[in-house]
């Protein structure tokens, strides 16, 4: 059929916010690191962002449902020209945290309205409940890897370029998405791939309702703690390698390892599903939150720090995989249900993980401290990994 797409115009919207979206978190971490903040203290002010980010979601992030995700996501984006306009300030500790805090704000209610019109949208269209959110999830992910590569770059060289393209961006996308609620109302319009319609529940492997609710709380369990390591290395990296002796302005194109590394891992587990219902194959690909601690020991030189982030990326994205999925698929989950809520556990990890990892970095080291941090989580992983398992005997 003529005109059939994999993806559409919201999809290339959630890109570019998540390109923006990375270029403020690496300007913020980049600036910490510039002002001289302490390993914790890069830590407290992510927290402190992903706490407006995570009240933003569960206070602002069901408005779309009631007000129109379009009309909303068009009214947020006139909000981020004015945040984008103070960030051109946003060069002491003071008003570094403030922006942390207004720009989080934004994120946080942003996503939910997006997913949640996406969502809706497709399943008035019959696409695939994996199909929703693994598509969504490359569209972002893949501006991660844009947004963190530059962001540190710009920081150093061009700051003022990382807002003049907050500006436009938000400028654009309030006119955009308003003239298209015009046009079309509050739905997406477009012909899916016919292979988006083919639904998984009528693949061969036998799903069972009970197992795949337990599944589904034992991976969201996990991708919270998985999820620690990448985040803190998104955090940390730039003042770690400005202690190994490498250029911040670099340690953006060191650090997008890691985003590299979750659209690597979202592509591979989308399109091969041996693990599922295979506790042990899982248990075997979530080796790589202990191997990026081990790697992150030796890190002292460029490819090192790269291969650091590429496997905390991987540490992330394989219980993000399995979470969505079995989610899902479990007869007690809507597809779209990840919304509000999925972005505020996702705002807090981004929070807690560099907390965490900030204080052990300063009373360890930075690479001892990531080896301990990746070797505890990874002993709690399988214990939970075990706990599960024997539970479903």
């Amino acid at each position: 059929m003529p005109g059939q797409r994999v993806f559409h115009k919201y999809h290339f919207l959630s890109f570019v916010i998540s390109i923006q979206a990375y270029l403020y978190s690496t300007y913020i971490n980049s600036t910490a690191a510039k002002l001289g903040f302490s390993f914790t203290q890069i830590g407290l002010v992510n927290l402190i962002l992903s706490i407006a980010y995570a009240i933003a979601s569960v206070t602002l992030g069901h408005i779309g449902t009631r007000y129109g995700y379009k009309r909303t996501i068009s009214f947020l984006a006139v909000y981020l020209f004015i945040v984008s306009m103070f960030g051109f300030f946003a060069n002491n500790p003071k008003r570094l945290v403030i922006f942390a805090v207004l720009q989080g704000a934004f994120f946080g209610a942003f996503f939910p309205q997006v997913e949640g019109l996406i969502a809706k949208s497709e399943s008035l269209l019959r696409v695939d409940p994996p199909s929703i959110t693994g598509r969504f999830t490359l569209s972002w992910s893949t501006g991660n890897m844009i947004g963190v590569a530059f962001g540190p770059f710009l920081t150093v060289r061009v700051p003022s370029a990382v807002f003049i393209t907050g500006l436009i961006i938000s400028g654009l996308t309030s006119l955009w998405v308003f003239l298209d609620y015009k046009k079309f109302g509050d739905v997406i319009t477009f012909t899916p791939y016919r292979k988006l319609l083919e639904h998984s529940r009528n693949s061969s492997v036998v799903m069972n309702k009970n197992m795949m609710k337990k599944l589904s709380l034992e991976y969201r369990i996990i991708l919270f703690l998985g999820g620690l390591i990448y985040t803190s290395v998104l955090a940390s990296f730039p003042k770690l390698m400005m202690l190994a002796g490498l250029k911040l302005e670099n340690a953006g194109f060191l650090t997008v390892g890691a985003n590299i590394g979750v659209v690597l891992i979202f592509g591979i587990l989308q399109s091969w599903k041996g693990w599922v219902g295979n506790e042990y194959v899982c248990g075997i690909l979530l080796s790589v939150v202990p191997i990026t601690g081990l790697i992150a020991f030796f890190a002292k030189n460029p490819l090192m720090f790269f291969l650091t982030a590429l496997f905390a990326g991987f540490s992330y994205a394989v219980p993000y995989t399995f979470a969505i999925f079995y989610g899902l698929l479990s007869e007690e989950e809507a597809h779209g249900k990840q919304g509000a809520l999925h972005e505020m556990v996702i705002g807090l990890l981004f929070g807690v993980g560099p907390l965490i990892g900030g204080v052990l970095f300063d009373n360890f080291g930075g690479n001892l401290g990531l080896l301990v941090y990746a070797f505890s989580i990874s002993a709690a992983i399988y214990l939970i990994q075990l706990l599960f398992n024997f539970s479903r005997k």
